[in-house]
């Protein structure tokens, strides 16, 4: 059986019990174990499940993974996504960087600079903390999951200043959808920043395009733009053309 169809009666029966597990799957299809957890990875990393031990579920919209998890996953296309970012980005300027491992992954490669850097993340604000760039952190409530400092102060703290630029993750971008996220403060934050900022850029490897979370922060027309690894499938080209969306890929 052809990959690609695998991969489809994977996710069928995913949908239809809401969980598979190797041994059973791998009989049914008639491939080896390694070749279905090697089929998990794929789509877990496509975001159309979640690995637990010896099979899959379906993931949930309502909630993100810790950061060390979801650092593991697509980290060639991150790491992509903040290279080419990084030509956003002179010496000098006043940014805000938001919590998430493509920005994690941004930050790392800021490492050096002369910038004012505003964040809200803990692990970036001590990657950078011993070099030229002058950090402020956000105040908060302690996210222990990913080190962000989240909530009412945070958005409060954004209000007081305006950025260069605001360098963003995102959690999912579906056509119906729009740009969506898991939790309301990071969805409100970057409602926020966009406000704050002469420029609002949404960091977002490819994977992310043709995903859903539970909760909308923007709209695929508004005023954005999108650093990505490769280019998105084209009806989203076509919204972004139709709006003059800055859209950024390699």
């Amino acid at each position: 059986m052809l990959t690609r169809h695998r991969h489809q009666e994977i996710v069928a029966a995913l949908h239809n019990v809401g969980k598979v597990e190797v041994a059973d799957i791998a009989l049914r299809l008639n491939v080896s174990e390694e070749t279905i957890r090697r089929d998990l990875k794929t789509l877990e990393g496509e975001g159309q499940l979640r690995r637990i031990y010896g099979g899959a579920v379906l993931p949930r919209l309502d909630q993100e993974r810790p950061l060390m998890e979801r650092g593991k996953l697509n980290s060639r296309e991150k790491a992509q996504v903040a290279q080419i970012a990084l030509g956003l980005v002179t010496d000098g300027l006043s940014i805000f960087i938001d919590t998430g491992t493509t920005t994690l992954a941004f930050a790392r490669r800021l490492v050096g600079r002369s910038l004012t850097v505003t964040t809200n993340s803990i692990d970036i604000a001590l990657l950078l903390a011993n070099g030229p760039t002058r950090v402020n952190l956000a105040p908060g409530t302690l996210r222990p999951k990913d080190n962000a400092l989240v909530g009412y102060e945070t958005i409060t703290y954004a209000r007081r200043f305006f950025f260069d630029i605001a360098f963003m993750g995102i959690a999912a971008c579906d056509i119906d959808h729009g740009w969506m996220d898991y939790e309301e403060h990071e969805s409100a934050l970057r409602k926020t920043l966009r406000g704050q900022t002469r420029r609002s850029v949404l960091l977002a490897d490819s994977r992310k395009f043709g995903r859903q979370a539970n909760l909308y922060t923007f709209g695929l027309g508004d005023p954005l733009t999108v650093v990505t690894d490769k280019p998105p499938p084209q009806a989203f080209q076509d919204i972004f053309t139709s709006n003059d969306i800055d859209l950024i890929t390699s």
